[in-house]
């Protein structure tokens, strides 16, 4: 900057030669007024050029903390051009835009880093907030544990119980699972209008759910929903969506008819079954309340063979479907005593030979899955074989069990399980009406899965006495 408030940018050029251009103000901002070019030979012979000697010299100094590759300098006995920095073509008489140029660049990348900081947090915060929103709202399976019998009602066994209060804890391949679930194109194609499904009255509640009674475009039909505190576990959404995908492919007469699921949102998700008038336990226990004869008439023969064709097309499937819970409470009944079954929320196809998970509700449990060993479709027929003694005797099974002890106590659960895994106890027939139906329950419990019959072989000895024997028992 000169005496006078002008200033002068010295350009040095890699050829020697330089350019001294001058501003009006001392920031070098106002009007160029003047620019000379010294070529190299005034600057290395010092000769006198427009009332002023230039003088250079390479290596230079830093200026406001820029370093420059040389500087350049004029004297003037009238005028002083100062001295500027070269090499980067910025002056000394600069410095106050370089120092704004860096400034300007700290800034930028500082602002960016903050910018990089704030979308990490904040996708990590919209991932948590997504997560808690699936804790939240997702509903679990259709499962329900009840203490009294109902039609269109279905219990949660207490393996099952188990196990999905022990998955509360979400994981990222749940959340795949699920994703995979609700985008399959069966349940798409599975969903009707949430607003067509009119709930009515409810039929029974559980621990996991309820079941209403209702309709649907007009037809009356039994709605599963869930409730509000078991909404949250990922890995029970799972497990009834995969119920959900499984009903979808079932079409049998003897099969709970499955219509549709609808929800408009997760937290209203229902399933929407045909209406049955009531289960086989709540009628088998009419059926003790009033005192009827105990044994098989023609009616429970007609059950027995329904439940037995719904085994043979779900045993007959590629791969087989195996249903893992059947049971009284499990077979609904309509009017005309047409039988049934329902509830395949932890139905699984045999993709194996043989599985080994403990599932089912006890008292109906094949000793082979109570052992934790490999069973199959077997399991199945064991669990008929149960259904078919409370057929004959109106009570639960294993009722007649009595403990050793003088109070006459009934023996706890876990006894009865531990003889019946041994072979020490079986249920009870009362012989009365059909002996080939008798035949078949005992042949159906057998501890040797090899002994018990085929669904496909039940089906034909009930069709036999269908035929046969119970007709004849009847007519006399």
């Amino acid at each position: 900057m000169s005496g006078d408030g002008s200033s002068v940018i010295a350009t040095l050029f890699s050829n020697g030669s330089a350019k001294l251009q001058y501003f009006v103000d001392s920031v070098c901002t106002i009007s160029i007024v003047n620019t000379i070019y010294i070529s190299e030979d005034l600057l290395t012979s010092h000769t006198c050029y427009s009332g002023s000697k230039y003088y250079s010299n390479s290596g230079g100094t830093a200026t406001n903390g820029v370093s420059s590759g040389s500087t350049i300098s004029a004297s003037s006995a009238s005028s002083s051009g100062g001295t500027a920095t070269g090499g980067s073509g910025s002056s000394s008489g600069s410095s106050g835009v370089s120092i704004g140029v860096i400034a300007g660049i700290a800034v930028g990348v500082i602002v960016l880093l903050l910018l990089a900081i704030a979308c990490c947090c904040w996708r990590r915060m919209r991932n948590k907030s997504k997560q808690q929103q699936v804790e939240m709202n997702i509903p679990s399976p259709v499962g329900f544990q009840v203490t009294t019998s109902s039609a269109n009602f279905q219990e949660m066994p207490q393996s099952s119980v188990k196990h999905t209060t022990e998955t509360e804890t979400l994981s990222s391949s749940e959340g795949t699972t699920m994703s995979k679930l609700w985008d399959d194109e069966a349940i798409i194609a599975a969903k009707i209008p949430r607003e067509k499904v009119i709930m009515e009255h409810l039929i029974n509640r559980g621990g996991f759910g309820e079941v209403y009674a209702g309709t649907y475009n007009g037809q009356r039909v039994a709605i599963k929903t869930l409730l509000p505190e078991r909404k949250k576990s990922l890995a029970q959404v799972n497990a009834f969506l995969s119920e959900i995908k499984l009903m979808t492919t079932l079409d049998h007469p003897h099969i709970v008819q499955f219509i549709g699921v609808a929800w408009d949102s997760l937290t209203d998700l229902c399933v929407v079954t045909e209406f049955m008038t009531i289960d086989l336990k709540a009628l088998l226990e009419k059926y003790d309340e009033q005192r009827l004869p105990r044994g098989f008439d023609h009616d429970k023969v007609k059950v027995a063979l329904h439940v037995a064709h719904a085994l043979t097309y779900l045993h007959s499937c590629a791969p087989p479907i195996i249903h893992r819970d059947l049971k009284s409470s499990n077979i609904l009944l309509n009017e005309a005593m047409d039988a049934k079954v329902t509830d395949f929320g932890i139905s699984r196809e045999r993709i194996d030979a043989t599985m080994t998970a403990e599932v089912g509700t006890s008292l109906w449990m094949a000793p082979e899955v109570m052992l934790g060993e490999r069973y199959d479709d077997k399991a199945d027929m064991f669990s008929f074989g149960v259904v078919l003694s409370e057929l004959d005797q109106h009570t639960a099974p294993y009722t007649f069990a009595k403990s050793n002890s003088s109070s006459g106590q009934k023996m706890p659960n876990a006894v009865i399980l531990q003889k019946v895994a041994m072979g020490k106890l079986r249920v009870q027939f009362s012989g009365n009406g059909s002996p080939s139906t008798v035949e078949l329950g005992l042949a159906c419990v057998s501890v040797d899965p090899k002994q018990r019959p085929t669904a496909a072989e039940a089906l034909y000895r009930l069709q036999k006495t269908l035929a046969n024997e119970v007709l004849i028992y009847n007519s006399n």
